[in-house]
């Protein structure tokens, strides 16, 4: 696979930058083949970009070309623990339990992490509705199930917010009044 600054080497050698990105991902389909998905594709560019220590490339490619790194979360994981882990061997147990390989977040575990949080917070959530810091719920179900995806976190705290709120009223749209420092 291409080293972290082919992109600036292929650029630097006069290809246009769209020319250069092709050129990696032709590179990427010689080593996987030519089944690279979208968002396989995606996790590849990022690692190439974001990955200086080229003897660890090859291990990482390995793990989103099996499926095992499938999210952004998870190389973000990964590339923190081989940055953090210089020595070799890598041990690969550690290194698949830090990073979130086998993990499966179902969407009954999203819903009673939601459920929880809102839960916790009912009484605020009443008193200001939809005025209430939102991104407190999503932050306390990220943070009890990691490697959930958001996307369905928000969905489930939007939903769940609607369930006990109803739809948004006039006076819901109105700002919340900032407070003076004193």
């Amino acid at each position: 696979m291409a080293t972290p600054d082919s992109l600036a080497l292929f650029t630097g050698l006069g290809l246009s930058e769209n020319k250069a990105r092709e050129t990696l991902k032709n590179e990427a389909h010689q080593i996987l083949g030519s089944t690279i998905d979208k968002a396989t594709g995606v996790l590849l560019y990022d690692l190439v970009s974001r990955l200086r220590d080229t003897r660890r490339r090859s291990f990482l490619v390995s793990y989103i070309a099996n499926k095992k790194i499938h999210t952004g979360l998870q190389l973000s994981a990964a590339l923190e623990y081989v940055r953090s882990h210089p020595q070799d061997p890598i041990d690969t147990k550690d290194f698949e339990q830090e990073c979130g390989v086998g993990v499966v977040v179902t969407p009954e575990q999203i819903e009673e992490a939601v459920e929880s949080t809102i839960n916790k917070h009912q009484l605020q959530l009443l008193a200001e509705r939809y005025r209430f810091n939102m991104g407190l719920l999503m932050g306390e179900a990220r943070a009890a199930l990691r490697w959930a995806d958001g996307k369905m976190i928000k969905n489930e705290v939007d939903m769940q917010v609607l369930h006990l709120l109803g739809p948004k009223m006039e006076a819901d749209l109105v700002k919340k009044p900032k407070v003076a420092k004193a």
